[in-house]
């Protein structure tokens, strides 16, 4: 038996902000304030006081998402994933760090915190389906083309899209999401314009319509040195050329990230860079702005949205960093790792951010730059 559109629940993951605000409404006036509710997540960086970080998991933000709920005439649950957050996302940013890394815990909230965690508490609450703010689409096969909500079994495959709006796509931090989530999620905004978005939020009458967007970490309200500092002992390294020569000295090598040009503290007519790491001799590496290209990286901690083993070697098209244009590449399978090269060198190839791959406005996957 089908299931009928009104009988869909659907939890509603707002931080906050005008875009999960928008999608609430949205969501609420298509299936019905009945069917529809909130859920904001309590994280590591809400410590329970009236002061702290003006994020998406802070007091006010949470009061906000409540306001529009209650605006919406929609049911509204705060639920704790302090530990989970705590785990998952802050311990894995300092250990990467320690490393020589430069970690993106925006991509593991994503897909561990928001769609593992979130998405089951949503379920238990009897919701169908988790839709978030991102804009991002889906796109489901169905052995019955015209029916758009099918029970679990029907649902042949899904794939992740960009979102319509390029300027504000977020499908980059969403590579992690595997067939079970993309059959319980819904993107709203997929389709809108940020300035549409905008414009729906005032025309609901909601208070989040000219709120500014978060720009940082959520978990950090200082900034990146005194909260590593706060967090893990820091020793002090010599910085050495590439050819091995000492330079100067760094401060630890967490306060680095590679590409960086500003606060190397080596000065000389020419600017240096930061060109890599040598955790084992905790040394800093620096040199030209030319030794940060190049066309050749290993990436681990994969995950293909299709669920599917892909082909030894294809093409696709990549992305090392939030916002760059994806750049032609060729992908090999190397066991659990894949070896990339781009069609062209390409500058401050990071270890430990993301690299997505996309087939047009498809993505294919990604996973951890390791080298």
């Amino acid at each position: 038996m089908k299931r009928k559109k009104e009988h869909v629940r659907v939890a509603v993951a707002m931080s906050g902000g005008v875009d999960s605000s928008v999608a609430a409404a949205l969501l609420a006036e298509e299936y019905g304030k009945e069917n529809v509710f909130g859920v904001t997540m309590r994280l590591f960086c809400y410590d329970k006081k009236e002061t702290g970080p003006k994020n998406c998991c802070s007091l006010e933000a949470i009061n906000d998402a409540k306001s529009v709920c209650k605006k919406l005439s929609i049911k509204h649950y705060v639920l704790d994933f302090e530990k989970e957050f705590g785990r998952e996302v802050i311990d894995n940013f300092v250990s990467e760090y320690l490393k020589g890394r430069t970690p993106n815990p925006c991509v593991r909230c994503n897909s561990i915190i928001k769609f593992d965690y979130l998405l089951e508490k949503a379920k238990g609450l009897g919701a169908d389906y988790l839709a978030t703010g991102h804009y991002a689409r889906i796109v489901r096969e169905f052995p019955i083309s015209n029916f758009q909500f099918p029970i679990k079994s029907q649902i042949q495959n899904s794939k992740l899209l960009k979102g319509l709006d390029e300027k504000k796509d977020q499908s980059y931090f969403l590579y992690g999401l595997t067939q079970e989530h993309l059959e319980h999620t819904l993107f709203p905004l997929g389709d809108y314009k940020k300035s549409k978005v905008r414009n729906l939020a005032k025309k609901y009458g909601l208070k989040t319509a000219e709120k500014a967007e978060s720009q940082e970490i959520c978990f950090i309200d200082t900034n990146y040195h005194d909260y590593l500092n706060s967090r893990i002992t820091l020793e002090k390294g010599d910085i050495v050329d590439k050819e091995g020569n000492i330079l100067g000295g760094h401060e630890g090598l967490p306060f680095y990230t590679i590409g960086q040009r500003r606060g190397i503290g080596v000065a000389r007519k020419e600017p240096y860079y930061v060109t890599g790491f040598d955790t084992k001799k905790n040394q800093l590496i620096i040199g030209e702005e030319e030794d940060l290209y190049k066309k050749e990286f290993e990436v681990g901690d994969m995950n293909w949205i299709s669920g599917k083993e892909l082909v030894k070697e294809f093409k696709a098209e990549a992305m090392i960093r939030y916002n760059m244009k994806p750049e032609k590449a060729q992908i090999f399978s190397k066991g659990k790792n894949v070896r990339v090269t781009f069609d062209k060198p390409q500058k401050a190839i990071t270890p430990g951010q993301s690299a997505v791959f996309y087939k047009n406005s498809e993505v294919l996957g990604g996973g951890v730059i390791e080298s």
